[in-house]
């Protein structure tokens, strides 16, 4: 990990913009479940910053339920589950059942517009930078693996921005059901550019604070997002269905030829 990368900007306190940074790699999958984060001295050289702001920074993530820090253990990055230090049923039921995408798409219908709305109004500073550089990550020319990863994190900080972690569970537990919905053969050029202006969408209803315009738009985005996959799978129907038609030319009654 080159921890030289994270240069704090000027728009935030400087403990807020490492904990921004902090919390995109461990979004991004670039910190993993387990992973463990150099010493306090360590990063603050790397980084070439206090120990104060870095223990402060890291102070916040624990508080977001995104690190463990113990003596002796160091400073370990948790894995969903561990950070919500509770089971629930309902992600035990989703993750259980053999879910149709159809199903899948109609919870996020349920889930994902309210959550954008709370979000709007509970979002602090950082966590709206943190969201518009998802979204610019988005925006930019990303390869579809990458595309991919972003956009399971925007949704996934939405969540986490309502400060409510048991909705933050239940949209993880979601998030593992959809990643087929993620899979490169719907991420064309094209369909890639309407999901950003989505996204920006959403995220400038919530950096604006406007609850009903972000609850409408998150409901429009997974609206269209659940029309492209049922034309996706249409188009596979039809494609099979051809594919396993018999060829009449060859199985008609020829009869004997003269």
């Amino acid at each position: 990990m080159d921890w030289t990368s994270l240069k704090p900007a000027t728009t935030l306190s400087l403990p807020d913009r490492l904990s921004v940074d902090l919390e995109r790699l461990i979004l991004d999958g670039e910190l993993a479940p387990g992973d463990r984060l150099p010493p306090e001295r360590a990063l603050a050289e790397h980084l070439g910053v206090s120990r104060v702001s870095i223990r402060e920074a890291l102070r916040e993530l624990e508080n977001r339920g995104l690190i463990d820090r113990k003596p002796g253990r160091g400073t370990v990055v948790l894995s969903p589950g561990e950070r919500s230090g509770i089971v629930d049923q309902m992600g035990e039921a989703v993750n259980a059942a053999a879910a149709e995408m159809r199903d899948i798409m109609e919870l996020r219908a349920i889930v994902e517009p309210p959550i954008a709305r709370i979000t709007a109004g509970r979002a602090r500073p950082r966590d709206i930078a943190q969201l518009r550089e998802l979204v610019e990550a988005m925006e930019s020319d990303t390869a579809k693996d990458r595309y991919a990863e972003l956009d399971r994190a925007f949704h996934q900080s939405i969540a986490q921005y309502t400060h409510n972690p048991l909705l933050e569970l239940i949209n993880e537990q979601i998030a593992q059901q959809i990643a087929p919905s993620r899979g490169t053969r719907y991420q064309t050029r094209a369909r890639r550019q309407v999901s950003s202006a989505a996204h920006r969408r959403i995220f400038e209803a919530i950096a604006a604070g406007d609850g009903d315009l972000a609850e409408a738009e998150a409901r429009a985005h997974v609206l269209d997002i659940a029309e492209q996959i049922a034309l996706a799978g249409e188009g596979e129907d039809r494609s099979q269905r051809i594919s396993a038609a018999p060829d009449t030319d060859d199985t008609q009654d020829r009869g004997p030829r003269a």
